[in-house]
């Protein structure tokens, strides 16, 4: 038992404690699951900005865990039991699905690198800086967990809106770097409310929110036709920040 500062570091501390006792209770069928991926997903895994497939797995049981328990609280054994054998009924098929989905994020973020890398134009370095800035902010190191299960279907089209931003810089230069700067806008009201690029994993719902908001403005500006999940602007964003609108 430890005496945290304010109920903020309580809520965090509990959670990851939590989720460590989960993943401690429930065997782990990282082994089961690696033996029968493709081979295809074996060769988009092994090019992860993970460190070692291994990282990698852990990562995916956590964001597994975390989306079974759904945000419920776990004060007393007969809670944390039920959430354990709900994760431990789901954990193989939801580490199946998410390694697959991981697999086809991994192949739209090599395809955006290489268009970036591509691109290679004195003119272009402005809005191909911040592609590769969005595309880090995206995919790194513990990202399937920080950026949870949810909201994780989404990142390959995001990824495969910076590959069309990209080839169609040429284009219309002028009208990028109008765009970018709206976006630039929205960036900036975002960190002045507290929010991080990469989102850290216990963001609050309105930081959490209003960082995905800022991928599907990139995707109704640079990349319309790839649809967006929900409408977002600069004045919708504000709002998401305020506390105005969840």
């Amino acid at each position: 038992i430890r005496l945290m500062s304010t109920p903020q570091d309580q809520a965090k501390a509990m959670r990851a404690g939590v989720r460590r006792l989960l993943l401690l209770a429930v065997p782990s069928p990282t082994g089961y699951v690696q033996s029968h991926l493709t081979g295809t997903e074996k060769l988009a895994l092994a090019q992860s900005p993970y460190r070692s497939t291994a990282e990698l797995f852990a990562d995916c049981l956590a964001a597994c865990v975390d989306a079974a328990r759904a945000g419920r609280e776990v004060w007393n054994r007969a809670q944390f039991e039920a959430v354990r054998d709900e994760v431990s009924a789901s954990i193989v098929d939801s580490l199946f699905r998410t390694v697959s989905l991981l697999a086809t994020v991994l192949g739209a973020a090599r395809a955006a690198e290489k268009a970036i890398k591509t691109a290679s134009n004195i003119a272009l370095l402005g809005p191909l800086a911040d592609a590769r800035e969005q595309l880090n902010a995206l995919v790194y190191p513990g990202f399937v967990s920080a950026t949870g299960l949810s909201q994780l279907g989404r990142l390959p089209v995001y990824l495969r809106g910076i590959t069309h931003r990209v080839g169609k810089l040429s284009e219309n230069l002028g009208r990028d770097r109008v765009w970018m700067t709206e976006v630039q806008s929205a960036t900036e009201l975002y960190r002045s409310a507290g929010g991080e690029l990469p989102l850290p994993a216990e963001a609050p719902d309105r930081i959490r929110h209003a960082r995905w908001l800022l991928e599907e403005l990139r995707i109704g500006l640079f990349a319309q036709q790839l649809g967006t999940a929900e409408s977002a602007s600069l004045q919708r964003i504000r709002k998401v920040l305020a506390g105005q609108l969840y």
